[in-house]
């Protein structure tokens, strides 16, 4: 969080023109199944096509944090990223960094814990070692948003609850042989985890959402993007509408295009079951489950992790979305 901060307090009014080193639009990611529209767009070319002669550079990203770091330095002009990460850039530049242009993943984070850890409600899991993907991240204030909400308080702030920031791969050994009681992720280690570590889902975050719907990927682009290229935050938007229309069209090769872009940027090649698992937990959506921001800003605030001030909804401007409908 401190490097972070330290960034967007000096990084707002220097990112780099997105044209001028590669003439690229550089588009971040994670190689994860929430980020399935992202996966969908890049493997079946519409952008590329559609900006060319202008390539599209791909930029993978392992959490929320870290991508939002390569945006303030000017290295990525648009990227999926979680609702937390997003606001916390937005809120904390004042505005000035990124602007939320669509929606694209809801669903697919759970808390998943060993099945022999003796975990089987929130009372249980005081003194427990617990992970999330990278302190600040969405899943990350989903985990202490739920301990906090059960009267649990973690170990950095006085309370017995451990909580670990940690890579996906390193938590599955981790929780594979006894060394970690759970963790709250994203598909595919929700499945994963479940299938192949041998750990049980205890809390599904759908069931803490009035509708079950909540924002686990958003599309986000830079101001500077939106002021001097608007054509081109066009072609994006246009092209996550068609991804997302094809995922809801053509399930079956979609989750093949994802599996097929998982191994190229993530070096993870799924079993089939596995990536069926993550696949049907997981609705691609271009729009917001309404009030989904507000929530996570107040869940947030109330731990720290967003400044008091500051209006959310002005982080959202879904105008090119809506000329496209």
């Amino acid at each position: 969080m401190t490097r972070l901060v330290v960034i967007l307090a000096i990084a707002a009014g220097c990112q780099s023109d997105p044209q001028a080193q590669s003439g690229a639009l550089r588009v971040g990611f994670f190689p994860t199944v929430t980020h399935g529209a992202a996966l969908v767009l890049l493997q079946r070319g519409e952008l590329a096509h559609a900006i060319a002669p202008r390539a599209v550079e791909p930029h993978p990203f392992n959490a929320g944090p870290e991508a939002m770091e390569a945006l303030f330095a000017g290295a990525i002009d648009a990227c999926y990223v979680g609702p937390m990460p997003a606001l916390n850039a937005y809120l904390r530049s004042r505005g000035e960094a990124l602007v939320i242009v669509a929606g694209a993943a809801t669903g697919g984070a759970a808390l998943v814990v060993r099945k022999d850890s003796g975990i089987t409600g929130p009372e249980d899991l005081h003194g427990k070692k617990l992970s999330s993907p990278q302190l600040g991240n969405t899943q990350d204030l989903s985990l202490r948003a739920y301990l906090a909400a059960h009267g649990l308080t973690t170990n950095d702030r006085g309370g017995d609850v451990r909580v670990m920031p940690m890579a996906a791969p390193d938590l599955y050994s981790l929780l594979r042989r006894g060394d970690l009681d759970g963790a709250w992720v994203v598909e595919p280690w929700v499945s994963r985890l479940v299938d192949e570590a041998g750990a049980r889902i205890l809390v599904d975050e759908k069931e803490l959402w009035p509708g079950g719907l909540y924002p686990t990927a958003v599309l986000v682009v830079t101001r500077k993007l939106l002021r001097e290229h608007p054509e081109l935050v066009t072609q994006l938007v246009r092209a996550h509408v068609a991804a997302v229309a094809f995922i809801a069209g053509h399930r079956d090769q979609a989750r093949e295009l994802a599996a097929a872009a998982l191994v190229k940027y993530g070096k993870k090649q799924l079993p089939p079951q596995v990536m069926a698992d993550a696949w049907q937990r997981v609705r691609f959506d271009t729009a917001l489950p309404p009030g989904a921001l507000e929530k996570i800003a107040a869940d947030a605030r109330q731990l720290g992790y967003l400044p008091k001030t500051g209006d959310v909804k002005a982080a959202v401007d879904l105008h090119f979305l809506e000329q496209l409908q």
